[in-house]
């Protein structure tokens, strides 16, 4: 078998990374790696929290030039010696993967008014489960050497329960507060998006500027706004 593989490779007159790299990851994987259990103090370690990619569908190269970078960073702790951990996850991104399960649904012609709150919420597992894998595998062809033996995903329990404590902490502490403040108001979802979600555009518009005048008539309130969209 090892002559043959020799032979093989000397036929060759060119170097075949899809061929070659997944059984390099794999010896990674199961040599386990990238993984590191927390010990030692703060200097001994060296950690970093990949931002969860949203499971909306495939990797972009946004993605890919974000875990080289951070790829890069891990390996030469890791080679000098310093515990290193690469903490894996995926994003629930919630709006945005609704968004893609309600459009899979209107090619289906259905709607998730139709289906319910509960079998349309399967649905959007079923996504999750669709590309939260096709994600992973992503990274891995990347050969990113995350620690993929601690993967977490933003809803496992363990993971929600962890947050909810750290924001109730924090809250008690006085350093996030809640409040009322401008968002972006999608009126298809009914909901509030990210500001990563709106698209800009530029209009051509006229400002018009509104008096509401007191009841007194000693002076009024001044609103200023425009017609477009409505």
């Amino acid at each position: 078998m090892a002559e043959d593989r020799q032979q093989a490779l000397k036929d060759r007159t060119r170097y075949e990374p899809a061929e070659v790299e997944p059984r390099v990851l794999e010896r990674w994987l199961a040599a386990g790696y990238f993984h590191a259990e927390p010990d030692g103090n703060a200097d001994e370690n060296y950690s970093i929290a990949i931002p969860p990619p949203n499971i909306t569908g495939a990797l972009h190269m946004g993605h890919a030039l974000n875990a080289s970078i951070q790829d890069v960073l891990i390996r030469m702790h890791r080679m000098q010696g310093v515990r290193t951990k690469w903490i894996f996850g995926t994003d629930h991104a919630g709006i945005a993967t609704q968004t893609q399960v309600e459009k899979q649904l209107e090619k289906e012609g259905l709607a998730k008014e139709e289906l319910g709150r509960e079998e349309f919420e399967r649905r959007v597992w079923e996504w999750r489960e669709q590309y939260g894998r096709t994600i992973v595998e992503q990274f891995q062809r990347l050969g990113a050497s995350c620690d993929y033996q601690d993967e977490r995903f933003t809803l496992d329990e363990g993971y929600v329960r962890a947050v909810m404590h750290v924001f109730k902490v924090l809250h008690d502490r006085g350093l996030i507060y809640r409040d009322n403040y401008l968002v972006n108001w999608d009126p298809g979802t009914r909901s509030a998006i990210s500001d990563l979600e709106v698209e800009d555009r530029e209009v051509t518009d006229t400002l018009y500027y509104v008096d509401y005048p007191f009841a007194d008539g000693d002076g009024a309130i001044t609103v200023a706004t425009v017609t477009w969209p409505f």
